[in-house]
């Protein structure tokens, strides 16, 4: 589904019901943000071939739980197209799986019994390994998606997550979801990170705040979120 459109940018959602992933369109290239977990594979490639109808150059992750990363290599494949990220998620990649917060993790532990059901979400399943990895860096990204890209290190809700602006939208997989209000996803690896993070993306004004999960969201819903 087309988003909106800022110049030479197209911005699409072609996720799932529970899982977003995005597609950017810049003149002649298209990039993939992010992919979808395993179980919402089906309905990524048909809403692909449904309102995507372009070949993608390039898939950019924000992170490497399997939520987000967990079709990179079938999509890779699909597209004969390299997948970037951070050298943090590289070993995660490549395994297939990303190390599962125990029980003594200080946000397993703050969390309680809600804890528990943590290590059990996709983020933490299983997935393909990836193998056509290359580093993700701020002149890849203009490469693809132009001067207008910003690279942002976004931490907090993994330590190798990031973030992208373009224009007046921002990409910021799990750093932050709008269900009724603006807040963390359901795991936070280092919750002094994130409220950093938090501040960073704030101060970028943004538009629009395309998540991992939740609907859009702008700068003003998110001040404002935070007075009630």
């Amino acid at each position: 589904m087309l988003i909106s459109h800022n110049g030479d940018y197209q911005f699409f959602n072609i996720g799932g019901k529970t899982y977003s992933c995005y597609c950017i369109t810049y003149k002649d290239k298209a990039v993939m943000i992010d992919c979808g977990p395993l179980a919402e594979r089906e309905t990524i490639e048909k809403n692909m071939q449904k309102d995507f109808l372009f070949d993608v150059d390039a898939i950019f992750l924000t992170h490497a739980h399997g939520d987000t990363a967990g079709n990179a290599e079938y999509f890779s494949m699909l597209y004969n197209c390299p997948v970037y990220c951070m050298k943090e998620s590289m070993e995660a990649l490549k395994k297939g799986s990303y190390t599962r917060p125990g029980k003594n993790h200080p946000y397993i532990k703050k969390a309680g019994v809600a804890g528990n059901i943590v290590p059990k979400l996709p983020a933490f399943m299983p997935f393909e390994p990836c193998r056509n990895l290359e580093v993700l860096t701020k002149k890849i990204a203009e490469e693809y998606l132009g001067k207008d890209v910003m690279l942002l290190m976004t931490p907090g809700h993994s330590e190798d997550s990031i973030s992208l602006k373009i224009g007046d939208t921002a990409f910021i997989g799990d750093a932050a979801q709008f269900n009724k209000r603006v807040l963390a996803s359901v795991f936070v690896d280092n919750e002094a990170q994130l409220g950093r993070t938090w501040q960073t993306l704030l101060s970028l004004s943004c538009k629009q705040y395309l998540s991992a999960h939740g609907r859009a969201f702008s700068s003003e819903e998110w001040l404002d979120s935070g007075k009630k």
